[in-house]
């Protein structure tokens, strides 16, 4: 089923054989990203009537805990949103990062993923990766601690992650953020996206991550129509 605006298309579901009857596990971090996901699944099911369920999966980071404090309220207001879609509560695994950039959470959440697996608990995972803003934009980001915070294009940090996802089963691969923003404005969610969280660090809305950088990037585009952080 495809979502359009003007940030672009994403084919949610495309084949709706491969996810009837299934469950389909969604790794909810308490972002805005990762919820809207959500939001597009649980359309599609609901539009086709698909016997589907959404079973969300969360990594709490002791070491950063409003990463996903909002997660469990987020849920409920998807569930209520959506009545006639099975949507579980959260499984989730925790552990504690100490911020070691090289045992980050993926470290502790893909173990745990598979044990969902291999339990049965899920069939089919659909990531939640969208696209990194345009290099030009992503040049404009500040510097932190002497370090150019361009993530996510080839050859850097968090782009890995993203090639290693197919398009067909990760949807939001094809999009910025702009596009899950413009999304919440065109559903009238705007209350919704308040209660998300991109900042992954200990106190959260840090305003210097690359991650809050790229949300307030976003923020400006769509909410406000301005090209400054």
């Amino acid at each position: 089923m495809k979502f359009e605006n003007i940030y672009g298309t994403v084919d949610v579901l495309p084949d709706l054989e491969l996810y009837n009857n299934k469950i389909i596990g969604l790794s909810m971090s308490g972002g805005a990203d990762s919820t809207m996901l959500c939001i597009l699944i649980s359309k599609v099911i609901e539009y086709h009537q698909l016997n589907t369920e959404i079973q969300p999966y969360n990594g709490y980071d002791q070491w950063a805990p409003l990463d996903s404090a909002g997660l469990e309220n987020i849920v409920k207001f998807i569930k209520e949103m959506f009545p006639t879609v099975s949507i579980n509560s959260p499984m989730t695994v925790m552990f504690d990062t100490k911020g070691d950039p090289v045992k980050d959470k993926n470290f502790y959440i893909r173990p745990f993923v598979k044990e969902l697996y291999d339990k049965n608990f899920i069939d089919i995972v659909v990531p939640g990766l969208t696209s990194g803003p345009p290099l030009e934009e992503q040049q404009k980001f500040d510097l932190v601690d002497g370090q150019q915070l361009i993530q996510r294009l080839p050859g850097y940090r968090l782009w890995d992650e993203l090639e290693r996802v197919d398009i067909s089963l990760a949807p939001l691969k094809a999009v910025d953020k702009r596009f899950i923003l413009q999304c919440y404005k065109d559903f009238g969610l705007t209350e919704l996206f308040d209660m998300t969280q991109s900042c992954t660090h200990p106190k959260g809305n840090c305003g210097r991550c690359w991650w809050c950088k790229e949300r307030a990037w976003a923020v400006n585009k769509v909410f406000f129509q301005k090209d400054q952080l």
